[in-house]
């Protein structure tokens, strides 16, 4: 099985992760709700920009253009973990229920753990059980994890006295803030949410280094990732979110090699038409995200391109190690951005064992 390198995310506060809401919702990035794991995309992006700001925007674009030919670096989205059970998307494959009223909870489940996702992948899925839940129903676990997390977590923070003892990996709250009219300065209330994990979570993700130069490239990233940690990731910075510790762990992930259908663990962008016809064909089930927002060059916002995504935890097929390409998403107006702007498209592929050589 092959081990990668994992970095534990532990934040000291509350932190935003906002996501683009799409065009039908007015393109925002709404700051009234928030994600609970930082999308490999978004991730790469605050990597990249302070890079820029560290060793500069030559650097960065060397950096970049490395991935025409050869990708030097990539990176699985940032997943919840608790103590030592790591988190995963759950894949979209079909389960077995027992019984009916487990449908509902089926599909509230966001996460599985790292034994509960290898075998959902393996050729004999379990049959879901609404009795190894944590978190509100978003995380599903194997019973001998469940009990490992009551006594790791339980204790740690209030419980929710009707949440029946639920296992608390993180929480949400919503805060009031104010915002006035420029013209008329009315006060106007709105809400922000913001999550806090429990003691001993946080987000963790998987990165592989490649080329002659890796050990290098490592050492960039810790630095950057040491940066990023100090001056916070996610939105509403200024306000102190999203400052984080982490830590450098070895991480051991199956990839099920000779299986042509996978799951991805990072938004996943086609690179062409012929590659889009590959990964949807055959046996496969897939969410699909839009990603978009605004950038700033010298100090001049700009939108950026918007593009459609597979989201982690899509089923796809494909012939060929990797899928996916680094997208360029240098607006169209002329002028409006000095420098070229990507947005991380690569999957990271988890094979699904039994799936056609």
């Amino acid at each position: 099985m092959p081990s990668y390198t994992a970095y534990d995310l532990t934040f000291k506060t509350a932190l935003h992760l906002g996501r683009y809401t799409g065009p039908a919702q007015t393109g925002q990035l709404g700051l009234e709700k928030t994600e609970v794991y930082i999308p490999a995309d978004t991730l790469f992006s605050a990597l990249c920009q302070t890079w820029t700001t560290f060793y500069g925007s030559t650097a960065l674009e060397t950096f970049l253009n490395r991935y025409q030919t050869d990708m030097p670096f990539r990176l699985t989205s940032a997943f919840p973990f608790a103590g030592d059970v790591r988190f995963f998307p759950k894949p979209l494959i079909p389960l077995e229920v027992a019984d009916a009223k487990d449908y509902k909870k089926v599909k509230k489940v966001q996460f599985v753990s790292q034994k509960i996702f290898e075998i959902l992948l393996s050729e004999t899925p379990p049959e879901f059980n609404g009795d190894f839940l944590v978190n509100g129903g978003t995380m599903w676990v194997a019973p001998e994890e469940q009990e490992e997390l009551k006594k790791l977590l339980n204790g740690e923070t209030e419980q929710d006295s009707s949440a029946d003892n639920d296992i608390t990996v993180w929480k949400i709250d919503r805060r009031p803030r104010v915002t006035l009219d420029r013209e008329t300065h009315a006060s106007q209330i709105w809400h922000l949410e913001t999550l806090q994990f429990n003691k001993k979570c946080g987000l963790w993700f998987a990165t592989q280094f490649r080329g002659d130069d890796q050990e290098d490239i490592k050492t960039e990233i810790d630095t950057l990732l040491n940066v990023l940690g100090d001056a916070g990731i996610g939105g509403e910075r200024n306000a102190g979110y999203g400052l984080f510790e982490f830590k450098e762990k070895s991480v051991e992930i199956d990839t099920a090699g000779g299986s042509n259908r996978f799951v991805t663990l990072a938004p996943l962008c086609p690179k062409g038409e012929a590659e889009l016809k590959v990964l949807i064909s055959g046996d496969v089930s897939y969410n699909l995200t839009t990603c978009g927002g605004w950038g700033n060059s010298t100090g001049t916002p700009f939108r950026r391109q918007t593009v459609m995504m597979f989201s982690e935890g899509s089923v796809l097929t494909t012939t060929k190690e990797e899928s996916g390409h680094l997208v360029p998403l240098q607006p169209t107006q002329s002028g409006a951005c000095t420098h070229s702007v990507y947005r991380y498209g690569y999957a990271w592929p988890v094979g699904i064992k039994g799936g056609q050589p």
